[in-house]
């Protein structure tokens, strides 16, 4: 089955878009990372079902409170992690915006089970073109993200994914403690840095 939605509408307010992070920002991420490979398991009867469910509740949250969130806390550009996975989707904002970031590897919220998976080879249809367009672009990666199963996370394509937002350093904390008490799996996962195009995971 196969379902389209388009939605058309004004604006109030100045849109929120890819461009205006600024250096320095904070970087959030409002939900982990993993759901493609997940779920391509699953669709090969590899994937634990408390795993499954337990990411299938995540992504049924609504996006709604982080976004008024992030927009209280002054979000200079924010955009949702979906086809491109988290590595294209942040790349974007750092063209748009012309600016770079240093990832931190290890802060990236991972889905139960999903690194287990990536461990074991599985991989989304959509990673391997992810991976050929971004690998050369990010430095820094274990192994070209090919064995370090959550770096080759970064490429998975997610289904109903988080919000990724540049985000003053000085709510950045506030912000990220406020969704996280509001049931919302945010983390800080990095910062804006000046050196255009390019990311750096440390």
């Amino acid at each position: 089955m196969t379902f389209g939605l388009t939605l058309t509408g004004l604006c109030a307010d100045p849109p929120l878009t890819l461009a205006g992070a600024r250096p320095g920002d904070a970087l959030l991420l409002t939900r982990p990372i993993g759901s493609g490979t997940l779920l391509a398991a699953e669709m090969q009867l590899k994937a634990r079902g408390r795993d499954v469910a337990a990411a299938l509740s995540i992504m049924g949250l609504s996006q709604a409170a982080p976004a008024r969130a992030l927009v209280r806390a002054g979000a200079t550009a924010m955009t949702d992690v979906t086809g491109f996975g988290l590595a294209g989707h942040l790349m974007n904002l750092c063209d748009a915006s012309g600016v770079g970031a240093d990832l931190s590897l290890d802060a990236v919220p991972l889905y139960a089970g999903a690194e287990a998976l990536a461990a074991a080879g599985l991989r989304s249809t959509l990673w391997p073109e992810n991976h050929a367009a971004l690998v050369g672009r990010i430095h820094g990666l274990p192994d070209g993200g090919m064995k370090s199963p959550r770096a080759a996370l970064l490429f998975d394509p997610q289904t109903a994914g988080g919000l990724l937002a540049a985000v003053p350093q000085a709510h950045a904390d506030r912000t990220r403690a406020a969704l996280v008490e509001g049931g919302h799996h945010a983390a800080r996962i990095g910062v804006v840095t000046e050196h255009a195009g390019a990311i750096r995971v440390v």
